[in-house]
């Protein structure tokens, strides 16, 4: 059929044009997708994830000082995450016992502490007598524990009497002022009625934050935060230490500056709830 009508041509002339144009844009959006496809290809994408990454690794890194921007190398900042070290830190020797992770992220393991040494007693069979110019507490024909004074070796009996185990950390020690390397507790309740109670000087401190420290001259020391607590020969004997005052809050000593040449050697140590 022929439309011969001036509006039939124009109507048939407007289609063919329109027509081309929906063809031709059609064809230049598929140029523009085929490029972006290139773009977004896998070494695009690769690029896009190697960024969010390090974002992620330096933020992570950040919380331990170090500066919260991306880079492109395996330093502080960067995409490759910060790992402690394993033995530089002379506050944890053998890697340390803080539980952080080495260079492979494993977990450090902790160092065990010194076996138990302990000997058991009488408690209602102690006495004292006088020795030289010092004191001793004994339980029959066994000697105990020596002290400075008098009243020391009374204290020490009042604080005996309610168990019937004296336990050492450090005994085995073999350093030339050995006493003061060695540690007193008590296990083991007597249930015996509570006596006189002897006089108390304790150092109070929070279980949550003790930690050993060393070496640090020639031994390992035993802190609650900021607050010295004790001075161990090894990192065994400080980790016993430090179990036995995590049962605790109180760190207490019976003949505390004596006069003595060795002073230590007459010192008794005990913990308290």
């Amino acid at each position: 059929m022929i439309y011969t009508t001036k509006f039939g041509v124009l109507a048939r002339r407007s289609t063919w044009r329109w027509g081309t144009v929906t063809f031709a844009a059609a064809a230049v959006l598929g140029v523009l997708l085929a490029v972006v496809l290139a773009a977004c290809g896998p070494s695009g994408a690769g690029r896009v994830g190697a960024a969010s990454d390090g974002g992620q690794a330096s933020g992570a890194a950040g919380l331990g000082g170090a500066p919260t921007g991306g880079g492109d190398s395996g330093t502080a900042g960067s995409g490759e995450p910060q790992t402690g070290g394993t033995g530089d830190d002379p506050d944890h020797p053998d890697g340390g016992s803080s539980g952080d992770g080495g260079d492979d992220g494993e977990p450090v393991p902790t160092v065990q502490p010194a076996a138990e040494d302990c000997v058991t007693y009488d408690p209602a069979n102690l006495t004292i007598e006088q020795s030289g110019d010092a004191w001793r507490m004994r339980d029959g024909g066994h000697a105990i524990k020596l002290f400075a004074t008098k009243t020391d070796a009374e204290d020490g009996v009042k604080v005996a009497r309610n168990w019937t185990r004296l336990c050492f950390i450090g005994r085995d020690n073999d350093r030339a002022d050995r006493h003061r390397y060695i540690i007193t507790y008590f296990q083991s309740p007597s249930g015996l009625p509570f006596g006189p109670a002897p006089h108390f000087d304790c150092i109070t401190y929070d279980p949550a934050e003790l930690a050993v420290h060393g070496p640090d001259g020639d031994g390992w020391g035993l802190r609650a935060a900021a607050t010295p607590l004790l001075f161990l020969a090894s990192a065994a004997d400080a980790e016993r230490a430090r179990l036995v005052a995590a049962g605790n809050t109180r760190l207490c000593l019976i003949g505390h500056g004596n006069g003595q040449p060795d002073p230590s050697r007459y010192q008794l140590e005990y913990w308290r709830q």
